[in-house]
């Protein structure tokens, strides 16, 4: 009922606008449609992430993450060619590139995702440390960035061993965590436990004196946004909180758009994001969204299977030139890394 209310009240706003096309150029008439599903979009909460700014490309870089299901010792042909093609979407156009990813079942899985990665996987810099579990965490680090150090975080309480890397990217430097928190048959209070560790080891690292203040926690946390409950299927489940009520003061929780999957096409629930430091919040980011699910949707279909039930996000930094403070970015050093 309300999306046909919405269909007609939009019907009537865009019929003015249908028959000034008419007598316009074809390819302006074309766009009526594009117009129709973005206000469609929007009336049902969605927002497009913003596109990073033209024509400065040389000065950005990216990170994207992305939980690629259990990827072990037998993935298929079908299953390898899907998470190229959407890796090569995601990572397209980017100078620099990070990939923090998600259930790596084994040193296997870690080798096939490399060489998935743009160019084979050739220039590119794998961190990655097996453990007795089935799902770690792995980062990836492509040309032109330098990793100044690596490993796994042993933390008690903490099911998924997350993985950690300090990076240099042009003339910025930053910590980087890939996470993968308990999903516990949905149960939040699993997943909260965790973050709270995983936080209280970045707030104790970033409190060391001459620390590098820039930490970005990445990774499928199975909690939501506050917006991004509202758009998910579980948006009724009480005892599935924000996870900005967990995470505390200095972060920011960046990603409102559901990214679980369900079926081959469609999404589900707000699961993946980015917790970015107050300090590269106001500096470095340029933006952070899902990446283009339909790209995605159309490497599957190519590949002929699906490349994961998650889709992957993307973050663009800048990594030379004036930050969003409108000061010059620099680096802050690898102290971390002692």
């Amino acid at each position: 009922m309300a999306r046909a209310l919405v269909i007609l009240l939009l019907s009537i706003a865009l019929g003015a606008s249908s028959r000034r096309a008419a007598a316009a150029a074809p390819e302006a008439a074309a766009d009526l449609n594009d117009t129709f599903r973005d206000m469609w979009e929007r009336f049902r909460g969605h927002r497009p992430p913003a596109a990073p700014p033209a024509g400065d490309a040389s000065a950005l870089g990216r990170l994207v993450s992305w939980n690629v299901q259990a990827l072990g010792r037998k993935a298929s042909k079908a299953k390898k060619d899907a998470l190229r093609l959407t890796l090569g979407s995601a990572l397209a156009g980017a100078g620099s590139a990070i990939l923090a990813a998600q259930e790596v079942a084994n040193d296997k899985g870690a080798e096939t995702l490399s060489r998935q990665l743009p160019g084979g996987g050739r220039g590119w810099t794998m961190s990655f440390e097996d453990t007795s579990a089935a799902m770690n965490n792995a980062i990836f680090a492509g040309p032109g960035v330098t990793v100044n150090c690596s490993g796994n975080l042993e933390l008690e309480g903490v099911r998924h061993t997350p993985h950690m890397a300090h990076v240099t990217v042009g003339s910025v430097d930053f910590t980087v965590l890939s996470v993968h928190l308990s999903y516990a048959k949905g149960d939040a209070s699993a997943s909260v436990a965790e973050l709270q560790v995983i936080m209280d080891w970045v707030r104790e690292r970033a409190a060391q004196p001459g620390a590098d203040p820039d930490f970005i926690i990445a990774g499928d946390f199975n909690l939501p946004t506050g917006r991004g409950k509202e758009l998910s299927v579980r948006s009724t489940d009480r005892s599935w909180g924000p996870i900005e009520d967990a995470l505390g003061p200095g972060f920011t929780a960046l990603v409102d758009e559901p990214t679980s999957r369900r079926g081959r096409q469609g999404s589900a629930n707000n699961y993946d994001h980015f917790l970015v430091s107050d300090d590269f919040l106001e500096e470095e980011l340029v933006v952070a969204g899902a990446v283009n699910t339909a790209e995605v949707e159309l490497a599957e279909r190519e590949a002929g299977t699906r490349a994961s039930d998650h889709y992957p996000i993307a973050l663009t930094f800048r990594k030379a030139g004036a930050g969003r403070d409108g000061r010059a970015v620099a680096l802050d050093g690898t102290s971390i890394c002692r």
